[in-house]
């Protein structure tokens, strides 16, 4: 194994300084000298070159409320070690110390796909702490459709600001109506509204069960 001594503000740090890290878990400290201690998080160094900070996991069925009742300043759920377990964790703690902009990319867990987004028409909006997170292209979260995941800069056209129903404070995602809190894709080809209640934790629906956002 790698020994690291120095602790770093992310994921893409220790694997700049460290180039033989590997995946697992990592103590960060993503605000430095801040009011955040230094604490552990999962680290994707594999992943379209590695260096990739989990910022949150759900893989069906764990509990889905672990991973909605993440504030700024605590860590909820389970087994962050293994991202591959049953389990449902989120730490927003991770943002506190970003530059902007980041790469961002989501990674779902779909039997059906072997490559992930590959055949998928659809598009993820994401915003964190009244800011939103730059899309990033040519990595592994491409659309064959040929759009890329993007931003949307309000809610002004048709999506409900979920900001006073969330549990989730002033990180959320972006779902259709604000009783429906747990959407992460939307399909396009239905103006976003025929698949109520896909995305995580998922439910009676084709879409996908299980999903891992990670920046850098």
């Amino acid at each position: 194994g790698v020994t690291i001594e120095t602790i770093y503000k992310n994921c893409k740090e220790i694997l700049l300084y460290t180039p033989g890290a590997t995946d697992g878990v990592y103590t960060i400290d993503p605000d430095g000298s801040g009011s955040i201690e230094p604490f552990d998080c999962y680290c994707d160094m594999t992943t379209d070159g590695g260096g990739w900070t989990m910022v949150g996991n759900y893989k069906y069925p764990a509990n889905y409320e672990d991973f909605m009742y993440a504030r700024t300043d605590a860590s909820y759920g389970t087994d962050v070690a293994n991202p591959n377990s049953t389990s449902a964790w989120t730490d927003w703690r991770i943002l506190a110390g970003v530059e902007w902009p980041i790469e961002f990319v989501l990674i779902l867990d779909r039997p059906t796909f072997s490559s992930n987004w590959e055949g998928v028409s659809a598009k993820v909006i994401y915003r964190v702490n009244n800011r939103n997170v730059m899309p990033n292209s040519g990595t592994v979260q491409d659309l064959v459709s040929g759009s890329n995941l993007y931003y949307k800069f309000n809610c002004s056209s048709g999506w409900t600001d979920v900001g006073s129903s969330s549990y989730s404070g002033d990180f959320y995602w972006y779902p259709y109506t604000s009783g429906n809190q747990y959407l992460i894709l939307f399909h396009e080809g239905n103006n976003y509204t025929a698949y109520f209640g896909s995305g995580v934790p998922g439910g009676s629906n084709t879409w996908n069960h299980s999903a891992r956002m990670l920046i850098r």
